[in-house]
């Protein structure tokens, strides 16, 4: 007997089974459901955190639901779900590999192939409680490691049910990729005959007689794969439940990052393709721990650098500068008229770092020989490591500091830069040290922060876990540990071990750190990550942050008395000869430094009041002003669709000259507007914390698909720390500068006296903010002039 078959809708009624229907409650209830079944949600017995063992639920667990669903283990089941069956399919792996002793049958498609030929309810059956005692996990049917290495040595075929970028991204040594949506016919979501699919499994070499391994990173992929072979008669079939764990972090050199950079070396004067043959398996993995990304052009990279807290020499400086300039240059086919930008320039990113692109494989060596004499490092700038440590861009120097983080900042990076083991965690791991009042390095979004407290006589850090963005943002959450300044490498150390523990390899959906703290809660979390510390927690201290930095831009005073001036870098792109001038300026005014913000500008410290008149008249200073106006001060931009393959739309030349538009037209009583531009919804200009947000999409029109923008407002990291709420969707792409200024126009009329942009926005309904930042609200919202330009 086949552990799972398939079950038309017609056969549905014939079968003496329990029904069940895994999709949400809501949809069981309300939209209905076929006659007799009962409702266990996916949610339940899909465990998406990777914490348990594999992804399985616990049989405990799995015994409850079942019992009180009225199902007993000799029972058949037949499970159905609203997406082809591959959430079905899941529940019913999952008895399978517990043992159930009934037949095991998967609705061939879904609730909408059974509801258009058949009657459905809403009505509730009657059920009657039973007990459910799960049996042992079937080892013939759930594979462990060391099946898994026997399978890679060629033992047997393994099958990542993944989609072609995860499987390029990593995956298990020797595996073929098939989708599992291969198995399914794209116009009627049910099973592709016998027939295609074995041709599918010819293809790629899968036989009958041969011993099956199947992985993926969400379960539910490998479970539907693993219900068509099982329905196909493939007798020796398995999943493997763990994670890629044992395959990224190996104890060979392939993820050695220093190793990494001597093949780079070795081999860049051959082409990329000679640098990727070299790395073998997840090369592109592997260079992103040497800075180097895949750009959308194909056989150009983006190069990203390391620089701890965002504090450069301008030796240091000068050489990136000068990257820029010889390397980061546009090829010949590119019209530089086009960009406002030139035709070499660098990027300063919100992690305080510099990166470049149109950077070609065979120049990355000579570039390293520019940066690393001047003290740059490009080690474990991208990829699954601990990333640059951000912290505030005047620490050493802020009148409201409290304790240099510098040291701290520096200890961090020097304790993780290079080191085989923490070159693939789970995920890339975020870390701020913040040592002034003004909570400038931003501790609410990083996956570890440490901000200044005092316990008794002593300073250190109080420490945050689980803070970040992206599709699922979360504030940070308070541990109640007080750090000493010398405890705190030992403290990331420990996360990154806790990290590497319980994390997961392969659910990218939820492998951030957040999604641990979430799931245990920070008592728990604080708990298991005491087991890693090499000291004994003491509960947190007097907290001593006590307001906000808007940015760093302008005139400020120093604790010595002389003062640091901001600069405004609209959108954080610079030209490389400018880049140079402005390390000229560190040393002819100040310290000879320069410093790299959150906000994309820069810094320079330590100029003497008597040089501030002669330092503001620098001619380059007309273009990267300490007193911008108020948008082009607060623009934030992510890279954009111009070199991201997965932005939507292009970010940077659009929102410099937005910004420059809005504060020629609009008068606003702030000076600075946070606006923040993101091509996609990945978060890197982070959309959520400023007073306006835009993520790139698209629309459909009857002229076509073209390019839109979702509209956010009211978020900041301020003593109540709020994300901006996501109010108007898909706005035409040309029509935003015009829903900005409609927004600030209503703001000014009805804003209350000395209330915020942001404050306003939270007060004012999302219906009112809607109406007023869409198109069709423009009549009533305002009788200002729209304005503005694609």
């Amino acid at each position: 007997m086949n552990l799972i078959e398939f079950c038309s809708a017609s056969e549905l009624g014939d079968r003496e089974a329990a029904i069940v229907d895994v999709r949400e409650a809501s949809a069981y209830a309300d939209l209905g459901h076929v006659p007799g079944a009962v409702n266990i949600p996916v949610d339940r017995f899909r465990d998406p955190t990777g914490i348990a063992r594999g992804m399985l639920p616990d049989p405990a667990d799995l015994g409850a639901w079942l019992g009180d669903a009225g199902i007993s283990p000799e029972d058949p089941v037949v499970a159905y779900d609203d997406d082809r069956g591959v959430y079905a399919a899941r529940l019913l792996a999952t008895l399978a590999a517990f043992g159930h002793e009934g037949d095991l049958y998967l609705l061939d498609g879904d609730y909408t192939v059974y509801e258009r030929g058949h009657e459905v309810t809403t009505g509730q059956p009657d059920v009657a409680p039973v007990e459910y005692e799960p049996g042992d996990l079937d080892d013939d049917l759930v594979a462990d490691r060391e099946t898994v290495e026997a399978a890679v040595e060629g033992e047997a075929a393994v099958i990542d049910t993944r989609t072609e970028p995860e499987y390029e991204q990593a995956h298990i040594p020797g595996a073929v990729q098939i989708d599992w949506e291969a198995f399914v016919d794209g116009a009627t979501g049910q099973r592709r005959s016998d027939a295609e699919i074995e041709s599918l499994l010819a293809e790629h070499g899968i036989e009958r007689d041969r011993e099956i391994v199947l992985y993926c990173n969400t379960a539910r992929r490998l479970s539907y794969v693993f219900a068509v072979l099982s329905d196909l008669g493939y007798e020796d079939v398995r999943f493997y439940e763990g994670s890629l764990e044992d395959w990224l972090r190996t104890e060979t050199d392939d993820w050695d990052p220093a190793e990494i950079k001597r093949r780079v070396r070795e081999h860049a004067s051959d082409g990329p393709e000679a640098v990727k043959e070299a790395l073998g398996e997840d090369a592109a993995a592997k260079l992103k721990l040497v800075g180097l990304y895949g750009q959308k052009q194909t056989g150009y990279f983006m190069f990203r650098t390391k620089i701890p807290g965002g504090v450069l020499t301008a030796e240091a400086a000068r050489a990136l500068g000068t990257v820029a300039e010889e390397y980061a240059t546009l090829p010949d086919d590119r019209d530089p008229e086009r960009s406002p930008f030139g035709d070499s320039y660098l990027d300063v990113t919100t992690r305080q770092d510099i990166q470049f692109h149109w950077i070609r494989m065979e120049d990355v060596p000579e570039i390293w020989d520019l940066l690393d004499p001047a003290g740059v490092s490009t080690f474990q700038t991208g990829g699954n490591s601990v990333r640059n440590v951000v912290s505030c861009p005047a620490a050493g120097v802020a009148a409201d500091e409290m304790l240099d983080a510098r040291p701290v900042a520096e200890a961090i990076t020097e304790a993780f830069l290079a080191d085989r083991r923490y070159a693939n965690l789970p995920r890339k791991l975020k870390v701020s040290v913040n040592g002034c009042r003004g909570a400038c390095a931003q501790p609410e979004i990083n996956d570890l922060a440490f901000t200044p407290a005092r316990k008794g006589d002593r300073l250190g850090f109080n420490l945050a876990a689980g803070g970040g963005l992206s599709d699922s943002p979360r504030i940070a959450s308070d541990l109640n540990v007080f750090v000493e300044p010398e405890q705190v490498v030992d403290v990331v150390r420990a996360t990154a071990d806790l990290f590497i523990e319980h994390g997961s390899y392969l659910d990218t959906a939820v492998n951030r750190l957040r999604f641990l703290v979430e799931e245990w809660g920070a008592e728990q979390f604080r708990d298991e990550l005491q087991r890693f510390a090499p000291f004994a927690f003491e509960s947190a201290g007097e907290d001593l942050v006590d307001h906000h930095h808007p940015d760093h831009v302008g005139v400020h005073d120093q604790a010595d008395g002389a003062n640091y001036v901001g600069l405004s870098i609209p959108v954080g792109r610079i030209d490389g000869t400018e880049f140079r001038t402005i390390a000229d300026l560190a040393e002819t005014y100040g310290s000879g430094e320069v410093r790299l913000s959150t906000q994309q500008n820069l810094l320079l410290p330590d100029v003497a009041d008597a040089d501030l008149e002669e330092l503001r008249a620098e001619p380059i200073l007309e273009t990267y002003s300490p007193d911008p106006g108020p948008f082009t001060r607060g623009v934030v931009t992510c890279t954009g669709r111009e070199y991201c393959n997965y932005a939507l739309v292009e970010t940077k030349a659009r929102a410099k000259r937005w910004a420059a538009e809005l504060d020629e037209r609009v008068d606003i009583d702030q000076d600075r507007v946070g606006l923040r531009f993101s091509g996609c919804t990945a978060s890197c200009a982070q959309p959520q914390i400023d007073d306006v947000g835009i993520r790139g999409e698209t629309r459909q029109t009857d002229a076509g698909v073209e390019s839109a923008a979702d509209i956010a407002v009211g978020g900041k990291l301020d003593a109540d720390p709020q994300f901006a709420t996501w109010v108007a969707p898909r706005v035409p792409i040309g029509e935003v500068p015009a829903a900005v200024e409609r927004l600030v126009a209503v703001f000014e009329r009805e804003g209350h006296d000395d209330e915020k942009l942001h404050e306003f926005c939270r007060r004012v309904s999302e219906d009112r903010l809607e109406d007023v930042l869409t198109p069709a609200g423009a009549e009533t919202a305002t009788a200002a002039q729209p304005g503005g330009s694609d």
